[in-house]
């Protein structure tokens, strides 16, 4: 699949730890699906994390999913096993390895790589094989245990609009500061709690559409 900015508009990011089991995992992931996602990132890391066959398993079971809705999948830190059940893309945080190497080795696969500061966006800035980057975190964010401080809106802002990709706002994005978030230069939002802690998935994603659309020219 051929790498479309628009991808970024909707961005959600999921693993089984992220949720008390594997049946919360395929609900949540199956309501965003219907509910209008544009990309979805398959996220095993952290404690409670599954590996080796388990995650290979869920793995061919979301990538069954996404290809049913349509949705481009990209798989977390992980080229074996995006090739493995053909994903669509992967996406490097900066402690993931070399990115030239990662690039080198994923292929046709489209790249995401995160970046927090605009250090971080010059040792990259001059590669080939690159197609979009997260920037973040924006806000505090406890879905990672060894997320970096947050930039907020300005320090997003700042390295949008230096970067020559797409980019996408990641860390804690939630219904009441997305509409900050949109307005900077981003091309979209990835998010993990504000759909998988959603009471109504169908309504955050009706929301977050709306804003969306606004933000198109």
């Amino acid at each position: 699949m051929i790498f479309d900015a628009h991808m970024l508009a909707r961005y959600f990011v999921l693993g089984t730890q992220d949720v008390r089991d594997e049946a919360k995992f395929f609900e949540v992931l199956t309501a965003a699906l219907q509910s209008g996602i544009t990309l979805f990132q398959y996220r095993e890391k952290g404690p409670g994390a599954l590996i080796g066959t388990d995650k290979l398993r869920v793995a061919q079971k979301v990538r069954a999913l996404t290809h049913q809705y349509h949705v481009p999948l990209v798989i977390d830190d992980d080229i074996a096993l995006a090739h493995a059940v053909q994903a669509d893309g992967v996406h490097f945080g900066q402690g993931d390895g070399a990115p030239e190497k990662n690039i080198q080795q994923a292929g046709a696969l489209f790249v995401g790589v995160s970046v927090s500061t605009p250090q971080e966006y010059a040792r990259i800035a001059d590669l080939s094989g690159i197609d979009h980057i997260g920037i973040g975190p924006v806000y505090l964010t406890h879905s990672k245990a060894d997320a970096k401080p947050a930039i907020g809106t300005a320090g997003l802002q700042a390295i949008a609009e230096m970067s020559r990709w797409p980019s996408v706002a990641i860390g804690g994005i939630t219904l009441e500061n997305l509409a900050a978030v949109l307005n900077t230069d981003v091309a979209g939002a990835a998010v993990i709690s504000m759909i998988s802690q959603s009471d109504d998935i169908a309504q955050t994603l009706q929301f977050w559409q709306t804003l969306s659309t606004k933000k198109e020219p």
